[in-house]
């Protein structure tokens, strides 16, 4: 599951911190993230030896993530709490199979914070934070990942920036210096994304997301 994550970085950057995902970005990472922020949105992420794409209706999400000849498949709800918690479920199965649940804390409008583990067993887990500056335009994030099995921990770090209107730069990397830069450029209801990634063989993603909820 750990290894899954990491090939299956996605041109959404929100999706790949488990702080930051809302709607159909928090399938497959962070289903509080469908809690936090409800309504019906769809998104499709490609590269040539990955497709993730992921649908939510209201609290209700799902989709599909595959690697190579890997496939996972997700069923997952979010709720918000009153104060400053959304928690979610999600149920993943195919070549693997787990039960995931997920926390985001809005702890103030400059800093969240976001958990994610499998329930059951002590075999994966996700923690990190994101902080917000520039009204917004910088988001600066981290979060540390650690699987049980191994007992082995992984570093990831990056930003957002949105220089202007409907243009959003990314950049996540780890402590190896694997690293992945792109751009999400944003209609009202659409967003288009492209995604440069280091040290891989494939090294470019595109994505395409749809939006019942406008984002200008």
């Amino acid at each position: 599951m750990l290894l899954l994550f990491i090939l299956s970085i996605s041109p959404f950057n929100e999706a790949n911190f488990v702080a930051l995902p809302y709607r159909s970005v928090s399938v497959l990472s962070n289903p509080a993230g469908i809690g936090k922020s409800p309504g019906a949105e769809a998104f499709l992420a490609y590269r040539s030896d990955s497709v993730t794409c992921g649908i939510t209706i209201g609290n209700i999400g799902g989709g599909f993530l595959r690697v190579d000849s890997n496939m996972i498949y997700e069923i997952s709800t979010g709720f918000k709490l009153p104060g400053v918690f959304s928690i979610g479920y999600a149920r993943q199965f195919g070549d693997s199979s787990e039960n995931i649940f997920g926390l985001e804390c809005d702890m103030s409008q400059y800093f969240v914070l976001g958990y994610k583990t499998t329930l059951g067993r002590k075999k994966y887990m996700n923690a990190g934070a994101g902080l917000m500056m520039l009204g917004s335009a910088l988001i600066v994030t981290g979060e540390m990942n650690y699987e049980g099995i191994d007992d082995y921990n992984d570093y990831r770090f990056g930003f957002l920036f949105a220089p202007t209107k409907g243009v959003t730069l990314n950049f996540v990397s780890d402590l190896d210096w694997h690293w992945h830069s792109g751009v999400v450029l944003a209609g009202p209801r659409i967003k288009l994304a492209f995604l440069y990634s280091h040290k891989v063989a494939n090294k470019f993603s595109v994505g395409l997301l749809l939006s019942a909820q406008s984002y200008q």
